[in-house]
């Protein structure tokens, strides 16, 4: 299938055709829980350096500093938790900026305080690409000052993911995971249950990156349905088990679409966001209409009854009607999303070879101000795309424009979304798993090469080896290549 230009325009351009050429600019405000980051950081031991968006600099030990203390985490101020602006968090061009998971090392003689570091500016927001609050980036550090097996568990994670991508210390950083793991490992089990769940949390992250993609169904499975895991956890727990459930969901979504098998997690019915729903909850929505598509696509209609028990009028509903249900919701997520959701470039086929005259694979320039509206927007996409391939026969038309009823249409996106931007949390794993799902059917050598080098970008930045999925997939162009149609 060769996804070049279409008549279709996107549905965007029928009420916000100024955006189709035009990018707004973006200025960036310090919010406080991000300067409560950075002083969190910042005001270290005087074993650490001072951090520059470069990375770290060369810094000379005094003899009083070899024996400074290591760091110890600050104190809770009273708004510790403040939320950040939901559209001032990340300028447009942020493509440019270089911190990355590669350019944090450890701090002078103190290797807790680099970790933290790698942790605080490279991994965090990774983690918390939906949640503005920041509970991984902010709240479950400052947790980690009273509770040393989280703080061990936290350290863990980032020494294995270092491990990854910084090959000159990645023996040293390996060595310092495994202890620093089962440190927490032997700790935890004496703390509450919220805490050993928060830790079993890290314990998933710490595994996934050092796992492929076709073993996160089985990494999921092990967390999931361990005793006291994570398949406890759900969607309207207050506290700590909230972020934790969310990132637990996105693990089992990717995993469910690189396997084709339903979501292993408790899933809420979906509850319609408005325009003037918060940003978090509009991100929220979109991955519960893709866990339900995914229960519905992959589990059968028995299934996905099964798990809607609860929601009455949606049990009621034969498996076409389920279907339109579905495909209603997610077409409804798309027009009432709020303009800090929608992308800010939109530049379909048609019009990208002129813009960007290196976009040789014709695909679409999609441009967010935020990660989190970039990954949500994916979010959509993958389910709309499922949700086509599983089509009625007896649902002929479908309502709206017409290229929100094409399923090249949604794949282009995914593969704009994925070429267009170039940051480190942009790569979630519901995004990973979607472009490896697209690229299958790719058969122009411009749009494979692209797709290539997205893969190799996501191993560059994250350290998940994509090795496995690359071979596989050039394994499939070559046969498509030389396959012979049947007369």
């Amino acid at each position: 299938m060769i996804w070049g230009r279409t008549e279709c325009h996107d549905a965007d351009e029928e009420n916000y055709p100024s955006r189709q050429t035009t990018c707004a600019h973006w200025l960036l405000d310090v919010s406080p829980a991000q300067k409560k980051i950075r002083k969190f950081v910042d005001e270290t031991p005087a074993t650490t350096p001072s951090l520059h968006e470069s990375g770290t600099v060369e810094h000379e030990q005094t003899p009083a500093e070899c024996h400074a203390e290591p760091l110890e985490l600050l104190a809770t101020p009273n708004h510790a938790t403040a939320r950040l602006s939901s559209s001032g968090a990340i300028p447009v061009h942020q493509a440019r900026r270089e911190l990355s998971f590669t350019s944090l090392s450890d701090s002078g003689n103190d290797p807790e305080t680099g970790l933290l570091r790698h942790y605080c500016y490279a991994l965090a927001p990774w983690i918390d690409v939906g949640n503005p609050s920041r509970a991984f980036g902010l709240e479950f550090l400052i947790l980690g000052r009273r509770v040393r097996p989280l703080l061990a568990a936290i350290l863990a994670l980032a020494a294995g993911q270092r491990s990854l991508v910084v090959p000159r210390h990645a023996a040293d950083d390996l060595a310092m995971s495994l202890r620093f793991r089962e440190e927490a490992e032997n700790g935890l089990p004496l703390e509450t249950p919220t805490i050993q769940r928060v830790g079993n949390v890290f314990f998933i992250l710490h595994d996934f990156f050092s796992s492929r993609p076709s073993q996160w169904k089985t990494l999921v499975t092990g967390h999931i349905n361990a005793p006291g895991g994570l398949g406890c956890l759900a969607a309207s727990d207050g506290g700590f088990n909230e972020p934790s459930f969310w990132v637990t969901l996105r693990i089992d979504l990717a995993a469910s679409i690189i396997s084709f098998e339903p979501p292993h997690m408790l899933i809420p019915p979906p509850v319609s966001s408005s325009e003037s729903a918060p940003i978090k909850q509009v991100y929220q929505h979109s991955l519960l209409l893709l866990a339900h598509t995914l229960t519905f696509v992959f589990g059968g209609p028995a299934t996905y009854l099964e798990g809607l028990g609860q929601v009455e009028a949606v049990s009621a509903l034969n498996p076409v009607s389920q279907w339109n249900y579905l495909w209603m919701e997610c077409r409804r997520w798309y027009q009432n999303r709020p303009l800090q959701v929608q992308p800010v470039l939109d530049v379909r086929a048609a019009h990208a070879d002129e813009i960007d005259p290196q976009n040789a694979s014709s695909f679409p320039i999609l441009v967010y101000t935020t990660p989190l509206a970039l990954v949500a927007n994916a979010v959509y996409h993958v389910a709309s795309l499922l949700l086509l391939t599983r089509k009625p026969r007896f649902v002929k038309t479908l309502t709206g424009p017409k290229c929100l009823s094409s399923s090249i249409w949604h794949a282009q996106s995914i593969a704009g979304i994925a070429t267009s931007n170039d940051t480190v949390e942009q790569w979630d794993p519901i995004l990973i798993a979607a472009l490896l799902l697209i690229a299958k059917d790719m058969t122009h050598h411009l749009q494979q090469s692209a797709v290539l080098n997205r893969l190799q970008r996501i191993t560059e930045l994250t350290g998940i080896n994509l090795d496995f999925e690359i071979e596989s997939l050039q394994s499939q162009w070559r046969m498509s290549r030389y396959e012979e149609p049947i007369a």
